[in-house]
């Protein structure tokens, strides 16, 4: 079998690994940049600043910069498409442990996530009537 069907994701299943890996990307983008054009902002106002100064040197640290700020809100912002697509995956219905276990977030961020969800109509609760020993289950609208 040729590596590229290997490494293609089937159409309706979730790929974690490629979500983590952009997730990592994401954070560590968002910290180098942001350190780095941090460095030359500061850098360029000290008596010996690295060959990089004036206006390009403002410019050049001012988009580092940016840019880390971006990457570092992508990271933050609720996966709310992979966790419509883990969904699918499992044959349209959710819990919240597999959105906590599967995606890798905190209790906090997995019950905005799941209100979110309701909240823009993609996700309705199974059943009202769960016991308090049973989780109750989402079904995708969408």
């Amino acid at each position: 079998m040729p590596d590229s069907a290997k490494s293609a994701p089937r159409p309706g299943s979730f790929d974690e690994e490629a979500f983590h890996a952009r997730k990592r990307r994401e954070r560590n983008h968002a910290w180098i940049f942001g350190a780095l054009g941090a460095f030359v902002l500061l850098d360029s106002a000290l008596p010996y600043p690295i060959p990089l100064t004036g206006l390009p040197s403002v410019l050049i640290g001012g988009v580092l910069l940016a840019y880390g700020c971006f990457q570092y809100h992508a990271y933050h912002r609720p996966p709310l498409h992979e966790a419509l697509e883990l969904g699918r995956s499992l044959g349209g219905s959710l819990t919240r442990t597999e959105l906590f276990l599967r995606l890798r977030l905190n209790a906090e961020e997995t019950d905005e996530l799941l209100q979110e969800l309701i909240r823009q109509g993609f996700l309705e609760q199974m059943h009202d009537d769960v016991r308090a020993e049973q989780e109750p289950r989402f079904r995708l609208l969408s």
